[in-house]
């Protein structure tokens, strides 16, 4: 566990106890979730593993490895519908091929799967305390979850693609989400995660719901974490309304000015119900001037898109 002084609000330390599997209430849509999100600049490879469990114990596992250094195209794998133990618990997760493990300190994981095409294996290792939705002065948004954690960290492993294995050693980005989850509830979304380097992680959550735009997330730097309060970004989309770019500024509780600028290089639809479309993108980034990794997650309704497509304007 990271100690607390790198908090610059003490109220958002997050027990650690959260770092394990829920008891969720008995009520619609409640599901527990965990994505684990890396980027390879250097390689133009973006790569997502991502597992769920119901309120029943019935689990699921996607992963995305894509951009254009994936030789013969994106590799993408999805389970869904396996039983599992309701005793299992996050520091010995399985499902189908995919395993995790967290050390339920919120600090350090490690994360298997392989599959004909891919494999992966790699530890985690959090840079900064874990940031809790729950602890934001502003709550957890009802529809997303009962309560949501974002943690940044270092990876280092291996991942094997077309016969190559790449070394890991780089920054990336984990949440944790337990609660209910109505996908349908947000028109759209910016979820913008990046790194430069071990000592700076940026993490903004902005949703555009019920008429009104939710801000949540965190900046780290200088030691020290602190709550977003403000979010100017701009943007380029293509024809499908696929995230290409962004840059702008992020204003924290502190009263910090955080620049940043990327450019999209990967980006993959990893649809989580038919009338939803995710779109995920890996790209490089400069924060406060420094090179680094990010991963930008746009949300729209499929018919967004889909009109998008035939519009002539």
């Amino acid at each position: 566990m990271i100690d607390k002084k790198f908090l610059a609000n003490p109220k958002l330390f997050v027990d650690p106890v959260h770092d394990g599997r829920h008891a969720l209430r008995d009520a619609p849509l409640m599901r527990e979730s965990i994505p684990y999100v890396l980027c390879l600049p250097d390689e133009k490879i973006g790569a997502f593993f991502y597992t769920w469990v119901s309120r029943d114990s019935v689990a699921g596992f996607a992963c995305a490895i894509f951009g254009p250094g994936v030789p013969g195209g994106p590799i993408i794998e999805r389970i869904d519908n396996i039983a599992v133990p309701a005793q299992q618990n996050f520091n010995n997760w399985k499902v189908g091929r995919f395993q995790m493990q967290h050390d339920l300190e919120m600090y350090g994981a490690r994360v298997e799967w392989s599959s004909e095409k891919a494999s992966v294996a790699f530890n985690f290792e959090a840079i900064h305390p874990c940031y809790g939705y729950g602890n934001d002065p502003r709550g957890c948004p009802s529809f997303l979850a009962d309560d949501r954690t974002e943690q940044a960290g270092r990876i280092t492993g291996t991942l094997t693609l077309g016969g190559k294995t790449i070394k890991l050693d780089t920054t990336g980005h984990r949440d944790h989400s337990w609660g209910a989850r109505d996908w349908d509830m947000a028109h759209h979304w910016k979820w913008l995660v990046a790194q430069a380097g071990p000592n700076v992680a940026i993490h903004v959550f902005q949703i555009f719901v019920r008429g009104r735009i939710e801000l949540r997330g965190y900046v780290y730097k200088d030691n020290l974490l602190s709550e977003v309060t403000g979010f100017d970004c701009d943007f380029e989309l293509d024809r499908e309304l696929r995230q290409k770019n962004l840059s702008g500024m992020i204003t924290d509780a502190l009263g910090r000015k955080t620049r940043f600028a990327g450019d999209v290089f990967g980006v993959q639809l990893l649809p989580p119900e038919p009338q939803v479309a995710l779109y995920e993108g890996a790209m490089s980034i400069v924060i406060d001037g420094k090179p680094g990794t990010g991963y930008v997650e746009f949300k729209w309704p499929t018919s967004d898109v889909e009109h998008a497509k035939r519009s002539p304007l």
